[in-house]
């Protein structure tokens, strides 16, 4: 490890607690469910484990082993967001403190700081920690994998490579980017096998065959019986349009720009430039430099061959937050070397990469006093509960709710679109929850004859409507 002499050790400490803070005070806050995770909750409550290998309920994609994890947790504890949430919060944190190992062993003084600083800040980071799905997953995933291939530089290969073995059939399963991960730590690890002997090569090709056929398995399995046309519509702008291949560039750079801006919100498109500087930097060293970057940054390149071949969408999305540590790495080394010589160019253009840098913690800042910005489900669904009387119709038309109303007995709600029933005008009442941004004016939508709006109530992005039959 390299040493970090005097003050630069204090603001490591500092920022990993930071972190850490960060990642419990949104976890304990205990957000909303969000659209997408309420639909991986619906899985996990409603199937069982043999079926969380088939297709998913509400076009849901899910690595079946985070499924089964998820449905161990709620037997176990529970089917409450905090129990849900554990897991991934959990993840996050310990993807904090490994970073921060990793960081210390990789970069120098000044550059470790920036990049456990970006790292304990990142916004995405900090909301991916506390929803139940697997990003926060993916993240320690891609951490644990560079820190292990820096951790045993210098150790025989054959040791290398069998703990990696062990772990990797369980990565791949609980978390669906492992398999670009595993491509670069099998690439960084290569040259040591070519020069290895008989054993180590062995062992190297037992650590192929630990990702290849996981990945087979799953390819071929779950992954392509998630896989549906409502979800290709919902990814068209994360592939390729070979229709027009002129433009197949342009959206090469659109969708390299994107990943980094959502990685590190809001402009983390600074990133890529710093990422690559840094990268030259680090490739010029030596070898041992060069195979660390290439443990680093193939992962995205794979993700993005994945994307040309149709497989794995890429864009400004979660899907590939797994890269957040390698531009975390990249782009510190990169601004360690490119912010004094831009000062040396031109202080101004010195100050405005300065400043597009830290955007991220100012980010943080605000999100952390400003903390909602999704739909407020969680508080719409309590007004229904604790005024709903048992003939009441619910209509909902947003997937939230059938968590939060998970309770109630059958036939007690249903989505709509806005159409009434004869079983819905036959309750007393009808209590509508409608979710939009921003949030409807007043009821959208004509109501049955001799049906008035009784109440309304208003909580964020999202109306209440009691209905009655007038007098």
């Amino acid at each position: 490890m390299r040493r970090v002499p005097g003050r630069p050790v204090y603001w490591i400490y500092a920022f990993v607690a930071v972190g850490l803070a960060l990642r419990a005070f949104h976890y304990l806050r205990c957000p909303s469910l969000w659209h997408d995770e309420a639909a991986l909750i619906i899985n996990v409550l409603g199937l069982s484990f043999r079926e969380m290998l088939g297709p998913l309920l509400r076009d849901e994609a899910a690595p079946p082993l985070f499924l089964w994890i998820e449905r161990a947790v709620v037997l176990t504890f529970g089917d409450g967001e905090y129990a849900l949430r554990l897991v991934p919060f959990l993840a996050g944190c310990l993807s904090m403190v490994l970073f921060a190992s990793l960081a210390r062993r990789t970069l120098g003084p000044l550059a470790v700081v920036l990049a456990v600083g970006l790292f304990a800040v990142a916004d995405r980071l900090l909301w991916h920690a506390s929803e139940a799905k697997p990003y926060s997953i993916d993240v320690l995933i891609a951490v644990a994998a560079a820190w292990w291939y820096v951790r045993t530089e210098g150790w025989p290969l054959w040791k290398r490579c069998v703990p990696a073995a062990v772990v990797a059939p369980f990565a791949i399963w609980v978390a669906f980017p492992t398999c670009f991960i595993a491509g670069g730590l099998l690439l960084g690890l290569l040259p040591a096998a070519v020069r290895s002997g008989w054993g180590g090569r062995l062992a190297y090709v037992g650590l192929a065959a630990a990702v290849f056929v996981p990945f087979v398995a799953l390819a071929i399995g779950p992954a392509a019986a998630q896989r549906t046309a409502d979800m290709d519509s919902c990814w068209t702008t994360l592939f390729p349009d070979y229709s027009r291949p002129w433009f197949v560039p342009v959206w090469t750079v659109a969708a390299l720009c994107e990943v980094a801006r959502y990685c590190f919100l809001p402009a983390g498109q600074v990133m890529i430039l710093f990422a690559f500087f840094g990268g030259r930097a680090m490739w010029r060293r030596g070898e041992r430099d060069r195979l660390r970057v290439i443990v680093l940054a193939v992962p995205l390149f794979l993700a993005f061959v994945a994307a040309f071949l149709h497989k794995y969408p890429v864009g400004g999305s979660r899907l590939e937050i797994f890269s957040a540590p390698m531009f975390c790495i990249l782009g510190a080394e990169g601004a360690r070397w490119g912010i004094p010589a831009l000062a040396k160019r031109s202080r101004l253009l010195a100050v405005v990469a300065i400043v597009l840098l830290l955007c991220p913690f100012v980010q943080t800042a605000y999100r952390t006093v400003w903390l909602e910005h999704r739909a407020a489900c969680d508080e719409a669904a309590a007004v229904v509960l604790a005024h709903r009387e048992t003939a009441d119709a619910i209509l909902i038309n947003h997937w939230e709710y059938e968590y939060y109303f998970r309770a109630l007995p059958p036939g007690a709600w249903r989505t709509w679109n806005g159409t009434f029933t004869a079983d819905d005008t036959a309750a007393p009442r009808i209590w509508v929850v409608h979710t939009s941004v921003p949030a409807v004016p007043a009821f959208p939508f004509p109501l049955p004859d001799g049906w008035r709006v009784r109440e309304t109530w208003a909580v964020r992005h999202t109306k209440v409507f009691l209905l009655d039959r007038g007098e």
